[in-house]
């Protein structure tokens, strides 16, 4: 049986296209896989700063809160003071 040059001819078109489809799927998950990469990158970069960001307000809030119970603490010795009575006393 002799081949069908034809057919012969159809099949290598077909395996070319097959290998630069292979091809091309091989550079898009490469290309995919960086870009996925640099995302994942990107987000915990993000994350850390809004973490960070967070820490270092809360440590301003803690002082303020801090100074605001010295200044009461302040105001209360003072109008004690001022008043003549300890007001841990009854």
């Amino acid at each position: 049986m002799a081949e069908d040059p034809i057919a012969h001819n159809e099949l290598d078109a077909l395996t070319r296209r097959v290998v630069a489809v292979d091809d091309r799927v091989e550079a898009l998950q490469v290309q995919a896989g960086g870009n996925f990469a640099a995302v994942i990158e990107g987000q915990a970069a993000l994350r850390r700063e809004v973490r960070d960001g967070f820490t270092s307000v809360n440590a301003r809030f803690d002082a303020l809160e801090a100074k605001m119970d010295r200044n009461q603490a302040q105001i209360v010795e003072l109008l004690t003071a001022l008043v003549g009575k300890n007001p841990n006393e009854s």
